[in-house]
């Protein structure tokens, strides 16, 4: 894991963290702002951002809560940063397939390629539309021969072709 050590005076300089986490949608330098879960009085979270390089790092930093009617504490000094260095740790973006329990749908296949099909999946997880294809792409080629053993032992044990 890469990490690297920003002053917060140049964080500041490129506006992270974010005042508010909806400006992401009008950066080219914040790529995400998300919530990571909440303290008492703040809330931790965690931002995403380009450096002058072109190389992209995470940090964590505490913000307030908006908590409405509620008694919230007073927002964290200096974003709960202690000194004047903060570790950030370099990141890239990458489709990530994750297991989950989903309702269960009848839907008729799509009679597509395996790359459409499993596209489609990487999509349904968050993927963006390029990334998926080509994460789907890389996939079925690093496991081409894999995929090909499972179907012949498939085949082999069917009933239907002489197998078991």
């Amino acid at each position: 894991m890469t990490t690297k050590q920003f002053t917060v005076a140049y964080l500041a300089d490129l506006g992270v963290p974010p005042d508010d986490p909806r400006e992401v949608a009008f950066s080219e330098i914040l790529l995400l702002d998300e919530g990571l879960g909440t303290l008492k009085y703040s809330q931790n979270r965690r931002c995403v951002f380009r450096d002058d390089d072109g190389t992209t790092w995470a940090v964590e930093y505490e913000a307030e809560v908006d908590g409405g009617d509620y008694e919230t504490g007073p927002p964290p000094d200096n974003h709960g940063w202690h000194g004047d260095t903060v570790e950030c740790v370099q990141v890239e973006e990458r489709a990530v397939v994750v297991r989950r329990w989903e309702p269960i749908t009848v839907e008729p296949p799509t009679g597509g390629s395996a790359l459409d099909e499993l596209t489609e999946t990487f999509e349904a997880a968050g993927a963006p539309v390029e990334a998926a294809r080509q994460q789907a792409a890389e996939w079925l080629i690093e496991h081409a021969e894999e995929v090909a053993e499972l179907y012949d032992e498939y085949l082999n044990g069917s009933p239907d072709q002489g197998g078991a």
